[in-house]
C-alpha cells in the first residue's frame, strides 16, 4: 500500500479483531496545499465515482439527545480534531475486494494531489 505524508492510516494491533465494516483514516491538514482540506478531499473520491464520507459525529455530546447538564464544561479538543479531519471510507464484507483496492487506490490518488510538496 502507499503511503502519504497527508494521512494518517489506523492499523490495529496484530492481537486485535477489526470487523471492518468502515474504514477511518485521518487527514493532516498541515501537509495539504493551500485551498484542501478534508471535505475538498471527500468530493473529490465521490466524484472519482467511490463512496467517501466525513464518518460519525466525534463530539457526540453536542447532539440534543444530550442535555447541557451532560456535556463537557469545556469542548473536548481530541474529539473536535478527530471530527475535522476523519475520512470514512466503506469496507463491510459485501464489497469484492477489487472495489476496496479501487476505492484505497482513488482515496491516494487525490490525497497525493492535494498534499504539499517536501522540500528538496
Amino acid at each position: 500500500s502507499r503511503q502519504s505524508r497527508a494521512l494518517r492510516a489506523t492499523v490495529p494491533a496484530e492481537d486485535v479483531y477489526h470487523s471492518y465494516y468502515k474504514y477511518y483514516t485521518f487527514i493532516r491538514p498541515e501537509k495539504l496545499r493551500k485551498g484542501w482540506d478534508r471535505d475538498r478531499i471527500c468530493q473529490e473520491v465521490i466524484a472519482a465515482g467511490v463512496p467517501c464520507f466525513s464518518g460519525s459525529c466525534s463530539e457526540i455530546y453536542l447532539e440534543k439527545a444530550f442535555p447541557p447538564e451532560m456535556r463537557p464544561l469545556q469542548p473536548l479538543p481530541v474529539a473536535h480534531e478527530l471530527g475535522k479531519n476523519s475520512v470514512m471510507l466503506l469496507v463491510h464484507p459485501t464489497l469484492s475486494d477489487e472495489f476496496i483496492e479501487h476505492a484505497a487506490t482513488t482515496l491516494a490518488d487525490v490525497v497525493a494531489r492535494a498534499t504539499e510538496p517536501t522540500a528538496n
